[in-house]
């Protein structure tokens, strides 16, 4: 019966994409890449109130220390918290290897990240999802998942 349901499920949300033939042209691509490459410069920088304006206003994130932050305020203050210790100096570097859209103005983006530069030379490396929206002034994002891939089996011990 699960099974049935979330094979239901699955199919009411894409019949209408491909229903709609949504295709996600050219400059919307770019404009999205052109947006994780701005968090990356801006996370980088160290310009957290930049990072924030990236994001809807009721934006989240998920970082791949397992916090979150809720909204604008908190992506800033949190950011700028972990930017101005552990993460000082250190370097974002995102390769999105691909982009979808889901409905006119809502896309997905995967890729992998890597933060280099922890403590001056440590970093951690992983793989992130970005849902974005589209609004009257482009694209912002609403979602950022990050995770750091463990093995298989019980979560390792810290």
């Amino acid at each position: 019966m699960r099974n049935a349901l979330a094979a239901g499920l699955m199919l009411a949300l894409a019949v209408p994409a491909v229903a709609n033939g949504q295709s996600l042209a050219a400059a919307d691509d770019t404009a999205i890449r052109r947006v994780v490459q701005q968090h990356d410069e801006r996370r980088s920088s160290g310009d957290w109130k930049g990072v924030a304006g990236l994001f809807a206003e009721d934006g989240a994130t998920l970082t791949s220390a397992g916090e979150w932050r809720r909204g604008r305020g908190q992506i800033e203050k949190s950011g700028a918290q972990a930017g101005g210790s552990v993460y000082k100096g250190a370097k974002y570097a995102t390769k999105i290897e691909s982009v979808r859209l889901l409905a006119p103005t809502v896309a997905i983006a995967d890729g992998t990240f890597e933060i280099a530069n922890i403590g001056g030379s440590g970093s951690r490396k992983g793989n992130t999802t970005y849902v974005l929206v589209k609004s009257g002034d482009g694209w912002r994002i609403a979602a950022t998942r990050s995770m750091v891939p463990t093995p298989a089996g019980p979560t390792p011990t810290r």
